[in-house]
């Protein structure tokens, strides 16, 4: 994982064309919110930055869609972000659950296949 940046400053930082997660914080200290992009994280960020909500971000590329969301779900497990009031949703059209032990998500997901 990358960071913190400023927001100011994605188009330094990010510079592929890529799927990946982020966390964006108003401090730089804290994870306020995790996200993820399944196509282009410079644009998903460039929202977030123009809501003005947040400061600093952290961010890493993923190989696809279904992996952003694997570490979106890992951060949001390992930081408990104040500004996600859910768990992440899934990929659109996908059919992979979260992989975090334990998640009660993952285990309604289940129960439900």
């Amino acid at each position: 994982m990358s960071g913190p940046y400023n927001l100011k400053y994605i188009h330094l930082f990010v510079t592929e064309s890529s799927p990946g997660a982020y966390i964006v914080s108003r401090n730089g200290r804290m994870a306020d919110r995790v996200g993820r992009a399944d196509r282009t994280l410079a644009d998903d960020l460039n929202r977030e930055a123009a809501e003005g909500k947040y400061r600093y971000f952290w961010f890493e590329y993923t190989p696809s869609a279904a992996a952003a969301y694997s570490l979106e779900c890992t951060w949001y497990h390992r930081y408990h972000p104040t500004d996600n009031p859910e768990h992440p949703n899934g990929v659109l059209g996908g059919d992979a659950a979260c992989q975090v032990k334990g998640c009660p998500t993952a285990v309604l997901a289940q129960a439900r296949g």
